[in-house]
């Protein structure tokens, strides 16, 4: 009985030895892993097997944090890059018409034998960029706005068709510049939703301004609008030059802009279609974009009819 006993504890000893190597072994792989991972080395995972389940868990909940810390610190640098790309644009969108508009005031300063039609159309091109700089100003703060909910909006019950009917109106001269028939497919009926009529408008209007400015390379843009039991949906398209595939992903991204990219809309800033999202999404809606180069780039909306009514606004 004592030689049983002997050999018994002589063998737990041994197994203990093994499993306090091997979980030595297994912490020392750990600590190694992490000072990569701090030095760095952020790819880095810990990877052990057949691992004991305390081991197992403990692991596991390590590559968790990692994880979560790269993707904290990829946020805070995409962060970054937008908004060293913002000051950029910023900076770029202001001293192009700045600089016309001293040039002009310099010129009209200097010059004491200008004609009256020559005064008039200076001033017409100081209006033009003092204007622009001005609406650029604004979509800066209305966005910022926007995005920290000081934007009060007043949901009420209204006619989709009479606002894109308005907006078919306001660019009325602009279709006919630009020799654009628009097609306009609208329910003979008065589509009604629950949403901020100035919203709407404003939507709507950047997205018409949209297709003129970037589907001029194609001869239409279009308007067609269809509802269901639940909401009026509303396609803004045109088939001009489109979007690329890499840049779809990212058109609605505040701030995003690239060379020929939708998301400058009106100034190169990339905060044309972010003000859209975030009108929509205060609507309680939903936008969409698909693109096929010069055959079809659409943008549709969706608003919920007045019958779903809540208190969620």
């Amino acid at each position: 009985m004592y030689k049983i006993f002997m050999i018994l504890s002589i063998a737990i000893i041994i197994i203990l030895f093994f499993i306090i190597i091997s979980t030595r072994k297994k912490l020392k792989h750990i600590k190694v892993v992490l000072d990569d991972v701090l030095s760095g080395n952020v790819n880095r995972r810990i990877t052990l097997n057949n691992s004991e389940k305390s081991i197992a868990d403990l692991v596991n909940s390590i590559n968790n944090i990692v994880d979560n810390m790269c993707e904290i610190e990829n946020e805070k640098n995409k962060k970054a890059s937008a908004m060293s790309r913002m000051i950029s644009n910023i900076s770029h969108d202001f001293k192009t018409p700045l600089t016309s508009l001293i040039g002009y005031i310099e010129l009209i300063k200097q010059s004491n034998d200008l004609s009256v039609e020559e005064l008039r159309e200076y001033l017409d091109i100081i209006h033009s960029k003092a204007y622009y700089l001005n609406t650029t100003l604004e979509n800066f703060f209305y966005l910022s706005r926007l995005e920290s909910n000081d934007e009060k909006l007043k949901i009420e019950e209204i006619s989709l068709t009479d606002v894109i009917q308005e907006q078919i109106v306001f660019f009325y001269n602009d279709f006919i510049d630009l020799g654009i028939t628009p097609d306009i497919k609208i329910p003979e009926e008065d589509m009604y939703v629950l949403a901020d009529r100035i919203s709407v408008n404003r939507i709507i209007n950047n997205l018409l301004s949209n297709s003129l400015k970037y589907g001029k390379d194609g001869d239409k843009v279009g308007v067609l609008a269809r509802e269901d039991d639940n909401y009026v949906y509303v396609e803004v398209w045109d088939n001009g030059k489109g979007i690329s595939d890499k840049d779809l992903k990212l058109v609605f991204e505040r701030l995003y802009t690239v060379e020929d990219s939708r998301s400058a809309m009106i100034s190169g800033t990339g905060i044309g279609l972010s003000i859209v999202k975030q009108l929509v999404k205060a609507n309680k809606g939903t936008i969409t974009v698909h693109s096929e180069p010069f055959k079809k780039t659409s943008f549709t909306f969706s608003l919920p009819k007045s019958k779903n009514f809540n208190n969620d606004f």
